[in-house]
Order: C-alpha cells, then structure tokens, then sequence
C-alpha cells in the first residue's frame, strides 16, 4: 500500500514538483493550498505524514502545526526557507518532527520521509 502524504504549501510550482517527486516513489500525494484546507485534509484524509510550509496565507504553519497536534499525531516534516532560529525552534515546539530547509535535495526529503514512516511500520 502507498504511503499518502499530504503536503500543505501555497505555492503551486512547489506542490507540482513535490507530486511528481514522491509520486516517482510511488507515494500518493494529496495537497493543500493554504492552512484551514490542509488542517481539514489532515482530519478526514488519514495521511501517514504531512510536509508543511511555514509561510502561506490565511493561516500560517505554527498554527496549523498547532492545530492538527490537536487532533493527530501524525508526522509532520516541517518544509520552508525560514532560516531564524528562534522561529524553527517555535515550530519544532508547537509539535513538527522534524524541520528541513528549502531548497531541499530530493535524497534528502526521502531519507526523511523513510525515516518517519518507512521505518516505523
């Protein structure tokens, strides 16, 4: 079974990329374009980890952050160009597992992923 991982990013150049990467490794991809959506996709969809960005309209990462630890424990791999670090120490805070810095190598993101999921099942 493919893992699903939802990825929660307002720019569309980033979720397109993401989709064809992790769907090459034969993940399912669901995406949001803004917080309230992703924190909605969070609850319903049942995803086996979340990419989150930090910095989208409406509702910003932390909070979604906040949000979806509320209700889930799914993992949540923090992906943004926010390089304060008082910042990623609040977001590792408010609940992500983990944080890494765009742009990211794609051996990268899998090692990660694997490392979170893959490896836990």
């Amino acid at each position: 079974m493919a893992l699903k991982i939802l990825t929660i990013e307002d720019d569309p150049s980033i979720t397109t990329f993401l989709n064809i990467l992790l769907t090459i490794y034969e993940m399912e991809v669901i995406i949001a374009n803004d917080g309230p959506t992703g924190i909605e996709m969070a609850r319903t969809q049942s995803p086996d980890l979340i990419l989150l960005d930090l910095m989208m309209p409406i509702i910003d990462g932390w909070r979604v952050c906040r949000e979806i630890r509320s209700f889930s424990q799914v993992p949540i791999i923090v992906v943004s160009a926010v390089t304060n670090k008082e910042k990623i120490a609040e977001v590792l805070a408010a609940g992500a597992n983990a944080y890494l810095e765009k742009p990211i190598s794609v051996e990268e993101l899998v090692h990660k992923i694997k490392e979170f999921v893959i490896e836990k099942k």
